[in-house]
């Protein structure tokens, strides 16, 4: 795990409403906002929501599990991943879909 300066993990808490419980997270709000943090930042640890009312103009829902899949693409490049990721989702299915991204292609 990399640490930053004051010996803290970097960690990203993906969610469009609640809060994250401790501190140190950084919180993005959207799909957009959080794959701007990741592409921008080496994140250490992530929380992914599934339901994140992310829209694309054509109407297409953006959820965790498009993070996870988008994630899934950059560690396949070579980019960087967070080295822990949770899910914290209070949908079944949708905590389901990311879980099986992170078993087969994240860990």
């Amino acid at each position: 795990m990399i640490l930053t300066e004051l010996n803290q993990a970097l960690k990203l808490y993906v969610d469009d409403i609640r809060e994250p419980k401790g501190r140190g997270w950084v919180i993005a709000r959207s799909y957009d906002e959080a794959i701007h943090e990741l592409s921008t930042k080496n994140y250490d640890v992530l929380s992914l929501d599934h339901d994140i009312a992310s829209y694309r103009d054509d109407g297409r829902e953006m959820t965790g599990y498009d993070i996870a899949l988008w994630l899934a693409e950059r560690k396949n490049d070579g980019g960087h991943v967070p080295s822990e990721i949770y899910i914290h989702s209070a949908n079944p299915v949708g905590e389901k879909n990311i879980q099986s991204v992170i078993n087969r292609y994240l860990k």
